[in-house]
């Protein structure tokens, strides 16, 4: 007799191959369609490809997940009890607050990838797209400790989520600088959380991870593999990602009753899982501020940035940056057991801040600017 859990192991095999079929049919047409309306990332100075390659390949990635999530919902519930399915029931009721926001977040997203959007209009945008998410139940109501703060109030949770939501999703955004480096760092979180989500028995945000990491796979093949047919994903893929991840991170992080507790601090790993976008994108807004510059202008601040005019290739970069996320998400899973985590999270900004001034002096010494 086949048990549950098989039936569960198949249907995630399932779904994540069936997201791989979907995108490697998708992604080729929308090469097609990018190329024949000029539909193109422009090099400039502060972009590192020195040839238009085309964009929009993010256009595919939350349809294509709906979609799975639908056929996986619709399978397991002819195969399973009643019962087993309402495990799923509060997860489905916030995937609407998750639908609304990240459409709207996609719309403007495909603007800009074909006729530009303003930054304040993506803004205005991705706070209507927080609110929207937040609606739904989903915020942040502890920190475990982590700066001293226990549970925390809903009038406090609320806003503040809504900002977090913001800043991971301009975080992924902005990360989104070298070749398969936002999907690769992206692919470490969504594995991460995936394994983390079983563990805690939150079975339908672990299909949600599966399912995007089957539609990430093809994506990096084609824009760090097959320089014929390149693609970038584009803001329609980063914005949408970036607030996919959010959700995610966000939803572990947050303590309700249906979490079985199995970690410390869900929020130092949910923290840990997205720390590369999230404090390299905080440490660039703090240096911007102290020069005396806007935090939203562009520049080449970014730790990709500064590997890529010490002379590292995309395909180095990408690789170094996924293999410290990927190292950063295992040391602090193994060390929030054994120590506070304060002292983690300071171990954390200590080694991210010792890789940035050790970049920095590689730089001076090669004549190289700053930023």
């Amino acid at each position: 007799m086949i048990t549950e859990e098989l039936q569960f192991t198949v249907m995630l095999i399932f779904s994540m191959l069936l997201a791989v079929v979907l995108e490697m049919m998708v992604l080729p047409r929308i090469i097609y369609i990018a190329k024949k309306k000029n539909i193109y990332d422009i090099p400039c100075s502060r972009k590192s490809h020195i040839s238009p390659v085309p964009r929009l390949a993010g256009i595919s990635f939350f349809p294509i997940l709906l979609f799975v999530i639908s056929i996986f919902v619709l399978i397991y519930s002819t195969q399973t009890t009643p019962k087993s399915i309402l495990i799923y029931e509060p997860a489905i009721k916030r995937l609407f607050g998750l639908v609304g926001g990240n459409l709207l977040l996609l719309g403007v997203g495909i603007k800009d990838d074909i006729v530009g959007a303003r930054y304040r209009d993506k803004m205005i945008v991705q706070i209507i797209a927080a609110i929207i998410l937040v609606s739904g139940g989903l915020y942040i109501n502890d920190f475990n400790g982590l700066f001293g703060i226990g549970e925390i109030p809903t009038w406090v949770g609320v806003p503040f989520t809504i900002l977090l939501i913001v800043f991971i999703t301009n975080a992924t955004n902005l990360i989104d600088g070298a070749d398969g480096l936002a999907s690769g760092i992206s692919g470490v979180a969504l594995i991460s959380l995936g394994i983390l989500f079983m563990m805690r028995g939150m079975y339908f945000y672990t299909v949600i991870c599966t399912i995007l990491v089957g539609i990430l796979i093809p994506f990096f093949y084609y824009n760090v593999f097959n320089p014929s047919r390149k693609i970038f994903m584009g803001d329609s893929g980063s914005l949408t990602l970036g607030f996919l991840l959010a959700y995610l991170g966000i939803r572990f992080a947050m303590n309700t009753p249906q979490s079985y507790e199995v970690f410390n601090s869900p929020v130092m790993i949910a923290l840990s899982a997205l720390f590369i976008p999230l404090f390299d994108a905080l440490r660039v807004m703090l240096e911007r501020a102290c020069v005396g510059k806007s935090m939203f202008l562009p520049d080449r601040r970014h730790i990709h940035h500064k590997l890529l005019d010490l002379g590292f290739s995309h395909r180095k970069v990408m690789v170094n940056l996924v293999l410290c996320a990927a190292l950063l998400v295992l040391l602090n899973v193994l060390l929030v057991s054994m120590l506070n985590i304060n002292i983690v999270f300071i171990l954390d900004i200590a080694l991210w801040l010792g890789l940035v001034a050790f970049l920095n002096i590689q730089l001076k010494k090669r004549g190289k600017p700053l930023s």
